[in-house]
């Protein structure tokens, strides 16, 4: 027997938020059901309602699984979590709607529909396609701009080598990047990876990392960059250079760093 959960429902606008949407079918098997030009579907949306106001739709997008009978929809990240691509521009979205909100508590719903014309008009043809299949309520307390907390946690180091992390701090000073500097590299995958062409032929190898960088007011942010080696024939590949740069920002406990 389990525990009965007694669910949270006012939370602060700078508290991790996340909703779960379960559906007794997937959105395939439920637009079965549905005139012929509405199967197959795979498409959801959400609209938002604030203080009993109707906001419009505030999210478009695709469950691409059509076995998924469950979702999340991500508003407000916990500090180091990604978004994924079914939230992808969620938590900017939201973040919005807050910051435009006066202080004080806001009766908070977010409904959420299925069916095919989610990306088309409110006013297309597939009107008659879009069901209501969940909704969800909470109370945001709103006293001041959503502020996240800073990491003050590591993240687990797949590959351990203070030479190569050494070598990698180095490859971005040589970037010549202003205001900010590496203190930092965590590997987070175990060894290197080949990268080859559509001929198999071999270009290079590659290895992604978090890096927490210092800037010059003080404060630190992690980010995620991959570095490479070009491949130079035989057994040799060239010196550990900075490959790309991904899109984490997130602020970071300077005194953390060890």
């Amino acid at each position: 027997m389990q525990d009965r959960i007694n669910y949270e429902t006012v939370f602060d606008a700078s508290d991790p938020l996340y909703g779960r949407v379960f559906l007794e079918k997937s959105l395939t098997r439920i637009s079965e059901s549905q005139p012929i030009e509405c199967q197959d579907n795979i498409e959801f949306h959400l609209r938002l309602f604030i203080n009993g106001e109707d906001k419009g739709r505030f999210h478009d997008g695709t469950w691409t699984d059509r076995r998924w009978t469950t979702g999340q929809i991500s508003l407000n990240l916990t500090p180091g979590d990604e978004v994924d691509w079914v939230n992808v521009e969620v938590p900017e979205k939201w973040a919005a709607f807050v910051k435009g909100l006066r202080n004080g508590n806001h009766n908070i719903k977010i409904e959420f529909y299925g069916g095919k014309g989610t990306y088309g008009s409110e006013g297309s043809g597939y009107a008659k396609c879009q069901k209501k299949l969940a909704e969800g309520s909470f109370t945001l307390n709103k006293s001041g701009e959503m502020t996240s907390g800073k990491l003050k946690t590591l993240p687990v180091a797949k590959k351990k080598d203070a030479a190569l992390e050494a070598e990698m701090i180095k490859a971005i000073k040589a970037r010549g990047w202003q205001n900010e500097a590496p203190i930092k590299v965590v590997i987070v995958e175990p060894d290197w990876r080949i990268v080859r062409n559509s001929f198999g032929v071999i270009l290079r190898k590659e290895i992604n990392t978090n890096v927490i960088l210092k800037k010059t007011d003080g404060t630190c942010r992690l980010t995620d960059i991959s570095f490479e080696r070009p491949y130079q024939g035989g057994s040799n590949y060239g010196a550990t250079i900075v490959y790309g740069v991904g899109m984490k920002d997130l602020p970071f406990d300077c005194d953390a760093v060890r």
